[in-house]
């Protein structure tokens, strides 16, 4: 932290504050105006983060440590310098609460505030967007950039031209965990599903493991040749054709929802329709949907309607969204962590705030565990002892499932508990809110609270003595993530400002990524248990080793992001280049002139009709329009070749660079087909029996969702490469075993089945 620039900053206060723009002065009246207007003395601390958020900064800053106050005296500092200034939240819940709360510290330094929450109407945004400071979702910000993409008539469009300075909110969930997700916008054109989806369940409900496999890496299903089989002789086709390539993705999309995705861990059913659970919070993700046919396949799987999702018009991952700022900064309790990630995809580096005070939460080592019952047995055990001392809990669970039987344990046990998880997540700031009350037992999925303290003694603290003098709030983290971020997380829901607390961090050798990273390879044999263990596991060979498994799945995680990078980057600079172009149009910037050019005896036919003025707004309309058709062309084309890049392998080449290349070839080859394009639109204006009502094709209505998009078709590999490489050196220097000759008499594959499993396995 910058002690001389936070002293000056706090002496300029003292005297009432200073005039000018400059930071020191700007951040001196801001401190005068928070003590007069919400009577709270800004803490040097937050100061220091709020001088780290305006030089462009990760911020890490534990729990309870005034984040949202640290963002207004760099949001002022920025607004009063003429900048625009976006502070980018977790949820709606949060945009409006920071909004409330912090509102008369803006408006006492002259500083217009603006908040836009999921149900704030499409016509109040623009004047919202104009206000020097605005607080909303990432995700609603990525919408209404995408909105106007679909929009026809400038005075409509609400986001703003230029953007300047995004300060983003538990950055580490919006920036990593929730950065490759693609928001989207889609619209009824010319694309409708078929409605066959519903039927394709029902007739490969009878489809058994010996007519599928599945793919445990990307997390796909192709079929064998008995399901090959078996499905030509149930839809009457040759399932391999390129006429039956849909069908077959259908089929291989109703047989995933059925065996792979489960109710209360992958998504929940709510009001009739399918929510998805979100892996990294274990909230419900409203208007988020499974990719391709698998929505539409799991709706199908619970006997509800089936959904149309339009056409695709447009799309962009949060990591994209987010780079379009020039001036970006973040704030997370967990920045350390991800570091590299925050330095190498943002250009953001960390910077550690220190606490007020001293923590005093004790954080215990991993304690590991035989299996789930063991571990289940564990955590009860831990909270009743808490219980018994009127000790308030906290227990983070991997899933829905999870939390929901501890829960009936518990009340079997005579312990009541509150269960927070995506069935009741609207009910989440209560909850956290009475977490912290004594004796209370909160039962959460994953990461509970986000931007709400849990305060000892309850939300107005009337009993803070007494669970300080249990010891504070227990922490129990009930099983291993992927990231120990998550764990850090909920760790600091202990010990806020300096307060008393605990935590302890449960494992079992069964915990999903433990099997999925197969522990049982990395030990030698003599330290893995042989048959079940009573009690927590001393072995240390295997305790350092079970805590490797975070650390691989974490590398692996950032691989994979950086690997859809590689893969996702051109699409950006085409998206970038169309959509300026577009927006050039409508908003008179620039004009189009290929009607001239490209057909000029009908263009003059036309001037007569409609006049010259007339013909250039209805040509920069046509072609506004036919921009929507050329990208949704584009996005179709793009996903289906993610479809089989995979197979670019075999002939030894980079699926990442050949995909860039096609991508390339494909922009180029369809703009420099926009002409000829143009042209026909021309004759059908001509062809119109009232040429000035002629319009063109437009959405008649347009939706907005996030998808669930895991990158999975770029981890495939194509079963050739492990048939050709069956006796040849493999990569890391080593020769695989050869297999024993097959007898001369044995019988061959099939060619279906062979380019069954080249198609659909990896």
């Amino acid at each position: 932290m910058d002690n001389k620039t936070i002293s000056n900053i706090v002496s300029l206060a003292a005297s009432g504050g200073a005039e000018g723009n400059g930071i020191s002065e700007v951040f001196s009246r801001v401190y005068c105006a928070v003590k007069n207007t919400l009577g709270i003395t800004p803490y040097e601390e937050q100061i220091g983060a709020a001088l780290a958020l305006s030089g462009h900064n990760m911020v890490q800053m534990q729990t309870g440590e005034g984040k949202t106050l640290a963002a207004v005296f760099s949001a002022c500092h920025e607004a009063l310098n003429g900048g625009q200034v976006m502070v980018l939240t977790f949820n709606d819940y949060l945009a409006r609460r920071d909004y409330t709360l912090m509102k008369p510290v803006y408006d006492a330094m002259g500083v217009s505030l603006g908040c836009i929450t999921a149900d704030t109407p499409r016509e109040e945004r623009r004047e919202q967007y104009a206000k020097q400071v605005t607080y909303l979702t990432a995700k609603e910000a990525g919408f209404d950039y995408l909105r106007d993409f679909a929009c026809f008539e400038p005075e409509k469009m609400a986001f703003p031209e230029k953007l300047n300075f995004a300060i983003v909110d538990e950055a580490d969930s919006i920036m990593i965990d929730e950065a490759r997700i693609p928001l989207v916008i889609a619209g009824d054109i010319a694309a409708q599903d078929d409605g066959s989806t519903a039927e394709v369940y029902q007739k490969v409900a009878g489809f058994t493991e010996a007519d599928y496999g599945v793919d445990e890496d990307s997390r796909n299903v192709y079929l064998t040749d008995a399901g090959a089989d078996k499905a030509e002789e149930i839809f009457s086709c040759n399932i391999y054709d390129a006429d039956s390539a849909a069908l077959l993705a259908k089929i291989c999309a109703c047989i995933k929802a059925r065996e792979l995705l489960h109710e209360d861990k992958d998504y929940i059913l709510r009001d009739g329709a399918v929510l998805l659970v979100d892996e990294f919070t274990g909230r419900a993700a409203p208007g988020r949907v499974f990719p391709g046919d698998l929505q539409a396949a799991v709706e199908a799987k619970h006997g509800l309607k089936i959904t149309s999702r339009g056409r695709i018009m447009g799309n962009i991952a949060l990591q994209y969204f987010l780079r379009l700022f020039p001036k970006l900064a973040g704030m997370t309790g967990t920045a350390v962590q991800s570091r590299e990630e925050f330095d190498t995809i943002y250009g953001l580096p960390t910077e550690v705030i220190p606490t007020r005070l001293p923590c005093q939460r004790t954080d215990h080592p991993m304690e590991l565990y035989y299996d789930q019952d063991e571990k289940r047995r564990a955590v009860i055990s831990a909270i009743k002892q808490a219980h018994e001392i009127n000790r308030p809990v906290l227990v983070g669970t991997a899933n829905i499932e999870e939390s929901e039987r501890l829960s009936a344990e518990l009340e079997a046990a005579g312990i009541p508990c509150t269960v927070l998880n995506a069935k009741n997540d609207e009910a989440e700031a209560d909850i956290i809110s009475r977490a912290g009350e004594p004796g209370a037992v909160t039962i959460s999925t994953n990461m509970a609270g986000r931007g709400v303290d849990i305060k000892l003694g309850g939300a107005d603290c009337h009993a803070k003595s007494e669970v300080e003098a249990a010891g504070g709030l227990l922490v129990l983290a009930a099983a291993m993530r992927d990231s120990s971020r998550m764990t850090q997380q909920l760790r600091g829901r202990a010990g806020r400002q300096g307060d008393v607390g605990e935590s302890r961090f449960f494992a079992a050798l069964d915990d999903e990524i433990m099997t999925r990273n197969n522990l049982r390879s990395l030990v030698s044999g003599r330290h893995y248990p042989a048959e079940k263990v009573s009690g927590a596991i001393e072995d240390k060979a295997l305790l350092k080793e079970a805590e490797r498994v975070q650390r691989i799945a974490e590398g692996a995680a950032f691989d994979e992001r950086v690997n859809l990078m590689k893969y996702t980057m051109i699409g950006e600079k085409h998206r970038s280049m169309t959509f300026e172009k577009r927006t050039a149009l409508l908003e008179g910037t620039w004009h189009s002139d290929m009607w001239q050019k490209h057909a000029p005896e009908q263009y003059a036919a036309a001037v007569k009709l409609l006049g010259e003025e007339k013909l250039r707004q209805k040509q920069d309309i046509v072609l506004a329009a036919l921009l929507n058709e050329f990208w949704c062309d584009y996005l179709d084309y793009t996903a289906y070749l993610r479809e089989g890049i995979h197979l670019t392998q075999i002939a030894g080449r980079n699926p990442a660079e050949e995909y860039n290349i096609a991508c390339e070839e494909y922009y180029e080859g369809a703009a420099e087909s926009l002409p000829e394009r143009m042209a026909e639109k021309l004759d059908e204006l001509l062809a119109a029996p009232s040429p000035a009502d002629y319009q063109p094709l437009m959405p008649s209505r347009t939706y907005t969702y996030l998808l669930n998009d895991t990158g999975e078709e770029f981890r495939r590999k194509p079963l050739l490469l492990n048939v050709f490489s069956d006796n040849e050196e493999i990569a890391d220097g080593n020769q695989k075993k050869s297999e024993p000759a097959p007898e001369e008499n044995s019988a061959k594959p099939e060619k279906k089945g062979f380019f069954a499993k080249l198609f659909g396995k990896k």
